[in-house]
């Protein structure tokens, strides 16, 4: 055929070698490459993050990505060049380092967060936050200390347990410097390491001291901050803890009853442990005396008269510097008041009506704000508490008209006043005002005592070289405020255990401790929960297209 005029010979193409042909193919791939060289590196890194058992697996997999992805560019190369040098590569890589620039100090921030753990508390009863008196437990570890949860992880009843005891635990080792560590452990799974610390019911928490080998086991639920800082005391310094009595035999308030609506006083007894004491019991006619290692007596809503025999055995351990704490109801037992009479406390007949101050309009449920408080180390911290029925407390007649008749041996420390309009009743059913029946207020729900001897002798000098021991005595008209019903109600709690601390005289404990956790739950109706679903599924995402829209029109 004759080639049309004016028109070259074409050129022959050159022979293509292999190599050619595979620069064409990857070329071809290079998207796919570059696809799956992302899709590995991205999955890789979260297998890394979330599986700690696929770690190995984790990083192969990274690396195989990130040598698909630098095949993928080599085999670019030019394009990428080419495109990168232009205007709107150049406005692309502006973006790109802008976007890597931001997720590193992103990564970097939340790396620096990770390594140095911090918690703000917003909760209304701060109940995230730990007593002064478990840091200061924590600060003082005389030996290292670690904890072992058992916990069946599928049990959904045991989740909120868990997750509790995974706060208090991570609280204990970030406050502890170090020397408190914790590791849970699924009982099903490892069997063989609860037989060997010999644990059958789950869930518990075992305490164990690294270097003493001493074990404390704590069984759960309920999980409490004063449980855990308890068993970390008994594990490290048994020998710190003061014993803390309380008096049975007279149908007294049941220590070891914690059903929360009862007026028993478990979660009491439960506060006070918390508090670093031991507790336990003493029936004087059974032992026929005090023992000896008696820090502070609780005497807890006593309902009987003690026999002629236990009132001296009381009386003389008194005299000889003992403490006391003192809750008698209205019409308390016979006995109990001319015990208090010795040192000038006398419990008035009835109980007190109070119009100024009180809860849900009940006059005789009587509430004490803080404002009302004398100045006192006990209530020094509290807020307000309240007391569902309380007698009214006073000393000598003579004593409050001259004081100089008062003998210099004895204080009394007014604690807990009823307000001005308030009196004292022997009339039940009657909550109004009578003037020739009643005795007006302000009346005295609280009082403290210090003495060195009783009204009717004068203290004995003491021996030489020692010191003497004052008699202690916190008197409170009522036990039902402290009861497991109200035992966290208010500051309620708070006043008991403070009262211990400040006999027992450790007067660092003295504080407001935090209230048992909150549940708050967000309840839903079907269509609030549907607008939040449907919102986060379209609302957001449709506001972020309507942007990029909305950009494209103002700059094509």
């Amino acid at each position: 055929m004759a080639r049309p005029r004016g028109q070259s010979p074409r050129a022959p193409l050159p022979p293509q070698t292999a190599w050619v042909r595979l620069q064409r193919i990857a070329r071809d791939l290079a998207v796919l490459v570059a696809i799956l060289g992302g899709v590995a590196v991205i999955g890789g890194g979260v297998i890394f993050i979330s599986i700690s058992e696929l770690r190995s697996f984790a990083l192969g997999t990274v690396g195989v990505g990130a040598i698909l992805l630098l095949v993928a560019l080599a085999s670019t190369f030019v394009q990428v060049r080419r495109a990168l040098v232009g205007r709107r590569g150049r406005y692309s890589a502006n973006a790109i380092i802008i976007v890597i620039t931001f997720t590193a100090i992103t990564v970097l921030l939340s790396l620096i967060s990770f390594l140095n753990p911090s918690r703000v508390d917003v909760t209304a009863t701060k109940q995230f936050t730990l007593a002064p008196q478990t840091v200061k437990v924590l600060g003082e570890l005389k030996e290292p200390v670690k904890a072992t949860a058992f916990f069946v992880p599928d049990l959904s009843r045991e989740a909120a347990d868990r997750q509790r005891a995974d706060d208090y635990l991570f609280e204990f080792g970030r406050r502890s410097n170090g020397k408190f560590t914790s590791v849970f452990v699924d009982p099903e799974a490892e069997p063989a390491k609860a037989r060997q610390m010999g644990i059958s019911d789950f869930p518990s928490v075992v305490f164990e001291g690294q270097t003493s080998s001493r074990r404390q086991v704590v069984k759960v639920p309920p999980v409490t901050e004063q449980d855990f800082a308890s068993a970390l005391i008994t594990v490290t310094d048994p020998a710190k803890q003061k014993a803390v009595y309380f008096l049975t035999g007279h149908g007294e308030k049941d220590i070891a009853d914690t059903a929360e609506n009862s007026f028993a006083f478990g979660l009491a007894s439960r506060g006070i442990v918390g508090d670093n004491y031991q507790i336990r019991t003493v029936n004087l006619f059974r032992e026929k005396a005090m023992p000896n290692d008696v820090a502070v007596l609780v005497v807890a809503g006593p309902q009987r008269d003690m026999l002629t025999d236990e009132v001296p055995v009381l009386t003389d351990w008194l005299e000889k510097g003992g403490r006391a704490v003192f809750l008698l109801d209205p019409d308390a037992p016979k006995s109990f008041k001319q015990v208090l009479e010795k040192w000038g406390v006398r419990v008035l007949p009835g109980a007190i009506v109070d119009e100024g101050s009180s809860v849900s309009g009940d006059p005789r449920t009587i509430l004490v704000q803080r404002t009302q408080y004398p100045p006192a180390e006990i209530t020094a911290p509290l807020d307000a508490t309240f007391f569902p029925l309380a007698a009214a407390l006073d000393i000598p007649e003579e004593y409050k008209k001259d004081p100089r008749k008062q003998p210099p041996w004895v204080t009394y420390s007014p604690l807990i006043p009823s307000s001005l309009r308030s009196w004292v009743t022997e009339d039940a059913a009657r909550n109004t005002f009578q003037e020739e029946k009643d005795v007006r207020g302000p009346a005295l729900l609280g009082l403290v005592v210090t003495a060195f001897s009783t009204l009717d002798k004068e203290p004995s000098p003491p021996a030489e070289g020692t010191a003497p021991t004052p008699t202690r005595l916190v008197v409170l008209g009522d036990s039902d405020f402290a009861s497991n019903k109200y035992f966290h109600a208010y500051s309620n709690g708070d006043l008991l255990v403070n009262s211990v601390n400040w006999l027992a005289q450790d007067f660092s404990l003295i504080s407001i401790r935090p209230k048992p956790t909150v549940f708050r739950q967000l309840v839903l109706t079907r269509s609030q929960f549907d607008f939040i679903r449907y919102a986060s599924w379209f609302f957001l995402p449709g506001l972020i297209a309507l942007g990029g829209i909305f950009a494209w029109w103002q700059r094509r």
